[in-house]
Parts: structure tokens; C-alpha cells; sequence
């Protein structure tokens, strides 16, 4: 059996870390630094796809380790349970309603009950169609659903600048984005990671292209830098991180980091929101003084992983079928 990467896990503790970064609250920080945080950030979910489809890729590679049915069970699991799970969160929230609205409506499909849970979901999507089309045999279309789901994201989302409205609105259109994502995993894995100085460069420049996209459409059209989840860099900028990842870095190789990313990344990205609630709960009696508030901020993504991981583990080792029920781990992997 091939060796894990222990490079590629530990970015996915990395960009697990970057989610919480994006549904923090930076509005304390002044000037640049919270539309920077957020740009810097935006890899993180992006590399999650690709990363599944490298592995995807290298699954289908093998016949006797083809069958991703498991797969696709257990994020169904993970998603249903979730959604679950967060509905007292919506009742505290909001009211039994907004509850039944979330559950009942047809875009639970792709979302939930809770903003954070159609990553899951878009996997499902990604997976049965990238399925369908390798069955049927229309792989060579591809490239053209995939230009067009990106092309219909960014159009209905950062670059709808002249208000047009379009069959999906941005929710919609980015629940897709796990096809050509996955897609370009895919490719990755067929053709092998980048070299480092290419992947290293993509990276750089995709972080660079986001920064110039961002300030072209607040300067020319007015769109705050601030909300921008998939622009036009956001793509080379996962791609550079997911092959440096997968080329082999040493300093990412770390041993408990990568068990960390391992173990946790999938727990952290579906808790982190319940967490940061409790977080914010307990803390917010302490008063701070203005200048206190920005460190608060900066510190307070840190706080909220660690706690994920401190709850994970705690689960792990003191309810380990609790923690497997959870994460979807009761259902057999191949």
C-alpha cells in the first residue's frame, strides 16, 4: 500500500484553519489587513476539492480500490447528520420557522441548515457527475462543464457587475464548483504534481492575481474586496498549494500536524461554527479595550481550531464510536 503524504495532511490542517479564518469577523481590524486575511484564505476550500480529485483519480487507477460508493455514503452521512446537528443552532438564531424553511425547502439539498455545510454536498455532486461522465464515456466534455460552471460562479458572484440575472444565483452556481475542481485534480494526478518552482509560482501568482481582481473591482465597479469567495487567482492559487503539497515538502511532513490534518480537518470544517458559537459565548463578557480587539480577532481562529481538535481528540479517545459516528468512519471503506 502506497505511503501517505504526510505533506498534504498537514495542509489540510492548514486549510482547515483558513475556513475558520473566512466566517471570523475581522471588521476590529483596520485599513487592509481583514480584506487580506480573507484573500489569502481562499484557497483553502478550493484545495480540498482538488485534493479529492487527485485521490479520486488514484483510486479509479486501481480496479480493486475503484468502487467510491463508500465515499459518496459517507458524505451523504456527514451531511444529514450536520444538518441535524445545527438545527438547534438555526432555532437559536433565528426561530422554528426558519427551521422548517431550512429543512423543508428544496435547497436543503445543497446547503443544509447551516452556510458551511454544502461543501459536503458539492462533494456528492462532484463525485456522481465526474462518475457519470467516465461511464458513459463523455470525459472529453468535461473541459467544456467545467469552463462553463466557473464561468457561470464568477459571473453570478464577484463579476456580476452589471446586475444580471442569471438561472442560478452564486449559491447555486457554486455548489458545481466541485466539478471542475475535481476535474483539475484529476489532471493533476494523470500528469503528476508540478515541480516546486512552478508550484511555487502559481501559488504566488494566484494570491497576486486576487489581489489585483479585488482592487480592479472595487476601483472600477464599486464591489467590496471584503466578500469575494471564488475569483479568477482563487484557481491557480489551490492548484500551486495542492501540488506543492503533493510534490513533497519536508517541512510540511511534520508528524503531528499530519495526524492532525489527517484525523481532524474533515471534524474541524463540520464543528467549527458550533464551536466558535460556545467560543463566542464564553468570552463575551470579557471587555477589552479598543486596542486589545484586534489581537482578540487574530487570535481567535487559533483558539478555535485548537478547541476542534481538543474536542475531536477527546472524542476519539474516550468515545471513539461517537467520534467514527460522526465523521461517517462506521461506513467501510474499500
Amino acid at each position: 500500500m502506497k505511503a501517505r503524504n504526510l505533506g498534504v495532511d498537514t495542509l489540510r490542517l492548514l486549510a482547515a484553519l483558513e475556513v475558520i479564518i473566512l466566517h471570523v469577523d475581522f471588521q476590529g481590524l483596520s485599513g487592509l489587513i481583514p480584506i487580506a486575511v480573507r484573500l489569502q484564505a481562499r484557497w483553502a476550500v478550493p484545495f480540498f476539492f482538488i485534493i479529492s480529485g487527485y485521490y479520486l483519480a488514484e483510486r479509479l487507477a486501481h480496479p480493486a480500490r475503484s468502487d467510491v460508493r463508500p465515499t459518496i455514503y459517507r458524505m451523504i452521512w456527514v451531511f444529514g447528520l450536520w444538518s441535524m446537528i445545527h438545527i438547534p443552532i438555526v432555532l437559536y438564531q433565528h426561530d422554528l420557522k426558519e427551521v422548517f424553511r431550512r429543512l423543508l425547502f428544496p435547497s436543503f439539498i445543497y446547503v443544509g441548515t447551516y452556510f458551511h455545510l454544502w461543501f459536503p454536498s458539492s462533494i456528492v455532486l462532484g463525485l456522481i457527475f465526474l462518475l457519470f461522465c467516465f461511464y458513459y464515456k463523455i470525459e472529453r466534455l468535461l473541459p467544456v462543464f467545467s469552463a462553463l460552471i466557473l464561468l457561470h460562479i464568477w459571473m453570478a458572484g464577484s463579476y456580476n457587475i452589471f446586475g444580471i440575472k442569471f438561472p442560478f444565483d452564486f449559491e447555486t452556481a457554486r455548489h458545481w464548483i466541485s466539478v471542475p475542481l475535481m476535474y483539475i485534480g484529476i489532471l493533476l494526478h494523470r500528469r503528476g504534481p508540478f515541480n516546486k518552482l512552478l508550484a511555487f509560482g502559481l501559488l504566488i501568482g494566484g494570491l497576486l492575481l486576487q489581489a489585483l481582481e479585488a482592487y480592479l473591482l472595487l476601483t472600477r465597479y464599486n464591489i467590496s474586496p471584503y466578500n469575494h469567495e471564488i475569483l479568477i487567482g482563487t484557481i491557480p492559487f489551490a492548484l500551486g498549494a495542492a501540488s506543492l503539497a503533493l510534490g513533497g515538502i519536508k517541512f510540511l511532513e511534520h508528524p503531528l500536524t499530519s495526524a492532525w490534518g489527517r484525523e481532524y480537518s474533515l471534524g474541524i470544517y463540520l464543528s467549527h461554527a458550533l464551536i466558535a458559537l460556545v467560543i463566542g459565548k464564553l468570552t463575551g463578557w470579557i471587555q477589552l479595550s479598543p486596542a486589545l480587539l484586534p489581537i482578540r480577532e487574530l487570535i481567535l481562529p487559533f483558539l478555535i481550531l485548537l478547541a476542534c481538535i481538543g474536542a475531536l481528540a477527546a472524542l476519539r479517545k474516550w468515545l471513539p464510536a461517537v467520534f467514527k459516528w460522526l465523521l461517517g468512519n462506521h461506513i467501510q471503506q474499500e
